[in-house]
């Protein structure tokens, strides 16, 4: 299946999104115009989503997952603590015909184990996800590298623009023996989702980072 991006961010801003985000889980959806251009990216420039398994961590209500469906993911595996999320995304799925592409699985990461032994060996698991950037729990983006890192060919993660975590990001993955390939600067939308939100969006600088195994 081949979609234009125009398309694809019309589709993407139609779905449903957090009905009730909970704060402690840090439930920002992301904008359809980023979620459709870091896949393209990572479908076209690295050829990382056609006919590959795609996990999405932190799915929340999907757009990343749907978006690696509408670009011809064998599979996508969309993993999040939050039912009532998970409930908006198979409502997604169901509208745009995908339920038989997208899988859901609800759970805690820190739990998450899977055995790549187990999955097909002629394909390759790409990562993406749109990890908790830390700002209720500290380091709350940790186990979810080290997850993605224990089974994957290929790793996709949005984190903060900033040096001080670009260094602790090259020191944390050093422990797996993984690198940083390439790193995309975005500037990603937030709408207003909180009471405490001032504003009605606000921009914030984000790295989109490629890692693979050295």
């Amino acid at each position: 299946m081949r979609i234009n991006k125009k398309d694809l961010i019309a589709i993407l801003q139609n779905t449903d999104i957090f009905a009730y985000p909970k704060i402690e889980l840090e439930q920002y959806c992301i904008d359809a115009s980023c979620a459709a251009d870091i896949i393209y990216f990572a479908g076209f420039e690295f050829d990382d989503i056609n006919q590959k398994i795609i996990f999405d961590f932190g799915a929340g209500t999907g757009r990343l997952s749907i978006a690696s469906a509408l670009l011809n993911a064998n599979r996508v595996i969309s993993i999040d603590i939050d039912l009532s999320a998970l409930r908006t995304l198979k409502e997604n799925i169901i509208k745009l015909k995908l339920d038989n592409r997208i899988n859901l699985i609800c759970a805690d990461i820190n739990y998450f184990e899977i055995t790549k032994s187990k999955l097909p060996q002629n394909l390759k698991i790409t990562t993406i996800m749109n990890p908790p950037f830390g700002v209720q729990k500290g380091m709350a983006d940790r186990i979810f590298l080290e997850k993605a890192f224990s089974f994957s060919d290929v790793v996709y993660s949005i984190h903060l623009a900033n040096k001080k975590v670009y260094k602790f990001i090259c020191r944390y993955i050093e422990e797996f023996d993984w690198k940083i390939d390439y790193v995309l600067s975005f500037d990603m939308v937030l709408q207003k989702t909180f009471s405490f939100h001032s504003k009605k969006t606000r921009i914030i600088d984000v790295n989109v980072y490629r890692f693979i195994k050295k």
